[in-house]
C-alpha cells in the first residue's frame, strides 16, 4: 500500500470576528514556512505561524521575521493601486493614473510592434522570482512570451547557477540540484559537518534547518564553518570557524584533496566502483595522459603541487589548518560537506562546487547516511507537484543573467542575439539585483518601451513606461513546495483578502494581453482547475488540502540523495555519460565551452582572478534577515531585524581612520555607495561585507546613498553562467566623496 498523505491545519482557531487563512511567503526566500493571516473586515490585522513546538519527527513550519513582516507589506501605504503611465523622464518616477483597458491596449500594441518590427528577440523578459509558486509564478510570464513568438531570456539561475551546472556535470543530466543533497533529518547521522560558505541562520536555507543542525550538534557532531564572515550560523553552531578570502574557496578544497590523496586517506574501493577520473586508471577512453584529478593535484602536468602551502598564499587559510581539516574530514566517518551558494557566486564559481563534490567522492561520502554529495538542498524536490507549463522559447535567444547590463548596452554589437527594444518585468527587480546598476540604468535610456508588474515603485519600476499593480500572494490561491527541496510537504496558499484596489493577478494580466494579441490557449482553465491539475500527482484529496492548508507527503525512500546509485550501481547508474560520479566530466570534455563564456576544464581546477590593485579590499554581499533579495526593503519596522551597514575588520578600519558607526563610502571604478561602518573582528582582514538587496537610491550626482552593493559588481559571468557577486574589489574611505 502506498504511503498516505497527511493533512494538517497549522493554525489556531480564529478569535470572534476574525477569519484565519493559511499560506506561505510566495517569495524566493530560502524557506517555506506557515504564515497565517488573521483577517477582520477584509483586512489582514495580524500574522501568526504554525503553533506547534518543534520536534524532529514532525517539525512545525515556523515562520521567520520576514513572514511576520507580511502584514506591514500588504498594508503598506505605498502599495501600487492603479495602472500608471510614465510622464516624466525615464527613471524619474513620475507617473499618471490610467485605466486598465488603456494600459493593456498600449502594452499589447507595443509588444506587437516590437515583435513585428525587430523580431521577438528584441523583447527581453526580465521577470523573476518575486512571485514564486506553482501557478502564479514566473511560469506565467514565460508561457506568455513563448506563445507570443519568443523573446530573449536571462536563462541562468542568479543565485545558484554554479551549483546547478556542477550537479549536472558531476552527478548527471537528470540530477536536480534541489534534490541532490539530503533531508535535514539525516544531519543527526553525521559525526562531522563541514559548512562551507553556508549560513542557514542568516539567509535561511530550508525551514527548520538550524534546529536540525542544533540537534546534530547535541548528538555529538563536530561542526566547522569556513567563511569570510563569522556568520550567525557559525556563532551558534561552530566548534571552529576558519576565515577565508572570498573567491578562493576552490584552491583551499583542492589543497585538501591533495592532502587526502598524498596521505592515502581516500576511499580507493569506493572510487574504483563509483567514480570516474580520480586517477589515470579510471579515465574514459580518449582522455589524454595526465588528465586525472590526482595528476592535477600532484602537479604532474603543470609542475605545481597543490599543497596546503600553495593554497595558503591564495586563500589566507594557514597551511596547517588546511592539512588538519583535510585529515579530519577524511578520517571522521561519516562526514558531510554542506556548501552554500555564496562561494559559487564568483567568477569561476563552478570550480568551487566541483571541487567540493570531488572531496565528497574521494572520501566515499556520497549516497551514505550521515554523508552528503556536497550540496545543501534536500532529497525530495517538489515531490511531483508541477508548475504552470511554460513551453519552449521559439526565439531560442538566451543570455546569462549577470550580463543584463551588457546586453542592454551593446546588443548585437556585443555578440548578443538582438538589440533590446522592449523590457518586460513581472515580479522582478533586476535593475537592482544584477551587477553594475549604473550601467544598467544608463542603458535603459535606449529602450523604446518597458512594462513592469509590481506591488511598489521599486528601483526597476521607476524606469517603466507602463506600471501595472499586481496582487500579493494573500490576494489569490496557489500551492507551494519547500524552497530547499527538503521536508516533503506542500502548502495550500489560501486567499485571505480580495485584491486591493485595482490590483490584478499576473496570470490574469497576461490572459488579458493574450486575448488582445490573439494567443489562443494561454489560460483555458480556472484557478482551481489549474491547481488541481498541477498537484494531481502528489495530492490525493485536493478539497481537504485546500481546506486544511498543509499536506505532509510521503518521505523519500532514502534521506540521502544518490543512495540508490551507490547501493546498486548496475541497476541504478548515475545519469552522467559514464554512469558514475564524474570528477572528470565527459560532458565538459566533449564541449568545454558550453555557453560561449569561456572554456572549462574537465576536472576541478583553480583559476586565479587578477586583483584590481587600486582597490585592495574584497567585497562579499550576503543575505539580510530582513529582506528576500530586494523584497521588504521599504518596510521600516521589519528593517530593524537586520541593520544595513558595511562590515570591516578592525585592522582595516584603523588603517583608514574609520570608527564604528561612521558613515563611509565604498567605491571602485564602477560606482560607489554610502552607509554606516560596522567595525568588527567577525570578518576576515582584507574583506568587507554589504548585505544585498538594498534599493538603489541615487543622489543628484548619481551616487547611491543607502548601500546597494550591485553598483560595485562587474557585469560578467563565469564560464558556466554564474553571477560574480563575490568576486569584487573595493576601497572604503571615511567621509563624503570629494
Amino acid at each position: 500500500m502506498s504511503p498516505k498523505v497527511l493533512y494538517e491545519t497549522p493554525r489556531t482557531a480564529p478569535a470572534p470576528g476574525e477569519a484565519v487563512f493559511t499560506s506561505t511567503c510566495g517569495h524566493n526566500c530560502g524557506g517555506r514556512c506557515v504564515v497565517n493571516a488573521h483577517v477582520r473586515d477584509g483586512q489582514i490585522v495580524k500574522i501568526s505561524t504554525d503553533p506547534r513546538k518543534w520536534t524532529p519527527e514532525m517539525p512545525p513550519l515556523h515562520a521567520c521575521v520576514r513572514g511576520f513582516g507580511q502584514a506591514e507589506r500588504v498594508n503598506h501605504p505605498d502599495r501600487l493601486l492603479h495602472p500608471l503611465r510614465r510622464v516624466g523622464p525615464r527613471g524619474s518616477g513620475q507617473f499618471e493614473r490610467i485605466g486598465w483597458n488603456e494600459a493593456l491596449d498600449e502594452v499589447a500594441g507595443q509588444l506587437r510592434r516590437v515583435r513585428d518590427t525587430y523580431g521577438p528577440a528584441a523583447i527581453l523578459d526580465c521577470s523573476r522570482t518575486g512571485s514564486l509558486s506553482m501557478l502564479h509564478g514566473r511560469g506565467a510570464s514565460q508561457r506568455f512570451m513563448h506563445m507570443l513568438g519568443g523573446c530573449t531570456e536571462l536563462f541562468t539561475n542568479i543565485s545558484s547557477e554554479a551549483e546547478v551546472f556542477a550537479v549536472h556535470m558531476t552527478y548527471g543530466a537528470k540530477a536536480d540540484y534541489k534534490s541532490a543533497g539530503r533531508e535535514p533529518s539525516d544531519y543527526v547521522n553525521s559525526r562531522f559537518i563541514l559548512m562551507w560558505g553556508w549560513s542557514p541562520g542568516d539567509g535561511t536555507f530550508g525551514t527548520g534547518t538550524m534546529q536540525y543542525l542544533k540537534l546534530a550538534k547535541k548528538h555529538g557532531a563536530r561542526i566547522v564553518c569556513v567563511d569570510p564572515r563569522r556568520t550567525r550560523s557559525s556563532h551558534e553552531l561552530a566548534d571552529e570557524h576558519i576565515f577565508i578570502r572570498p573567491s578562493t574557496d576552490a584552491a583551499a578544497l583542492i589543497a585538501m584533496a591533495y592532502v587526502i590523496a598524498s596521505e592515502g586517506l581516500h576511499d580507493q574501493a569506493y572510487l574504483d566502483r563509483h567514480v570516474l577520473g580520480f586517477d589515470e586508471a579510471h579515465l574514459p577512453q580518449g582522455a589524454p595522459a595526465g588528465a586525472s584529478y590526482r595528476a592535477y593535484l600532484m602537479g604532474h602536468v603543470d609542475g605545481v603541487r597543490k599543497t596546503p602551502e600553495w593554497a595558503e598564499a591564495i586563500s589566507g587559510v594557514p597551511a596547517a589548518t588546511l592539512r588538519r581539516l583535510a585529515v579530519e574530514f577524511a578520517t571522521t566517518r561519516p562526514a558531510a560537506m554542506q556548501t552554500g551558494y555564496a562561494p559559487g557566486r564568483t567568477i569561476h564559481g563552478e570550480q568551487f562546487h566541483r571541487a567540493a563534490y570531488a572531496l565528497a567522492a574521494m572520501t566515499g561520502s556520497v549516497g551514505i547516511p550521515g554523508g552528503n554529495s556536497g550540496t545543501s538542498n534536500g532529497a525530495t524536490g517538489r515531490a511531483g507537484i508541477r508548475s504552470l507549463p511554460a513551453g519552449t522559447n521559439p526565439a531560442a535567444a538566451r543570455v546569462a543573467s549577470p550580463l543584463l547590463a551588457d546586453v542592454l548596452s551593446r546588443g548585437k554589437a556585443g555578440g548578443y542575439p538582438a538589440d533590446i527594444k522592449l523590457v518586460y518585468s513581472s515580479a522582478g527587480d533586476l535593475f537592482n539585483q544584477l551587477p553594475n546598476v549604473n550601467k544598467i540604468i544608463a542603458a535603459a535610456e535606449k529602450l523604446e518601451f518597458m512594462v513592469v508588474h509590481d506591488h511598489f515603485v521599486t528601483p526597476t519600476a521607476r524606469y517603466a513606461d507602463i506600471l501595472l499593480p499586481a496582487t500579493t500572494f494573500w490576494e489569490r490561491n496557489d500551492v507551494h513546495t519547500p524552497w530547499a527541496g527538503a521536508g516533503h510537504y506542500a502548502i495550500f496558499m489560501q486567499k485571505a483578502i480580495e485584491p486591493v484596489a485595482e490590483c490584478r493577478n499576473d496570470l490574469d494580466i497576461f490572459t488579458a494581453l493574450a486575448r488582445r494579441l490573439g494567443l489562443e490557449g494561454y489560460n483555458d482553465k480556472t484557478e482551481e482547475a489549474w491547481l488541481r491539475e498541477l498537484t494531481a500527482d502528489a495530492i490525493d484529496d485536493f478539497d481537504t488540502f485546500r481546506t486544511r492548508g498543509l499536506a505532509r507527503l510521503p518521505a523519500p525512500d532514502d534521506a540521502v540523495a544518490f543512495a540508490r546509485e551507490i547501493r546498486d550501481p548496475e541497476r541504478h547508474p548515475f545519469t552522467t555519460p559514464s554512469g558514475k560520479i564524474e570528477i572528470y566530466s565527459m560532458a565538459i570534455a566533449a564541449n568545454p565551452d558550453p555557453y560561449g563564456l569561456g572554456p572549462i576544464a574537465p576536472i576541478p581546477t583553480w583559476i586565479p582572478d587578477p586583483p584590481e590593485s587600486r582597490y585592495p579590499l574584497r567585497l562579499v554581499s550576503p543575505k539580510s534577515r530582513a529582506r528576500t533579495h530586494s523584497i521588504h526593503d521599504n518596510q521600516p519596522v521589519l528593517s530593524r531585524a537586520d541593520r544595513d551597514d558595511v562590515w570591516i575588520n578592525s585592522a582595516d578600519a584603523a588603517a583608514r581612520g574609520i570608527a564604528d558607526g561612521d558613515r563611509v563610502r565604498v567605491f571602485n571604478h564602477r560606482g560607489e555607495t554610502r552607509l554606516p561602518a560596522r567595525v568588527t573582528d567577525r570578518i576576515a582582514p582584507g574583506v568587507v561585507s554589504i548585505k544585498e538587496g538594498v534599493w538603489f537610491t541615487p543622489d543628484a550626482a548619481g551616487h547611491d546613498t543607502r548601500g546597494c552593493a550591485n553598483v560595485l559588481i562587474e557585469d560578467r559571468a563565469s564560464p558556466a553562467g554564474a553571477s560574480p557577486f563575490n568576486t569584487c574589489f573595493v576601497e572604503v574611505a571615511h567621509g563624503p566623496r570629494s
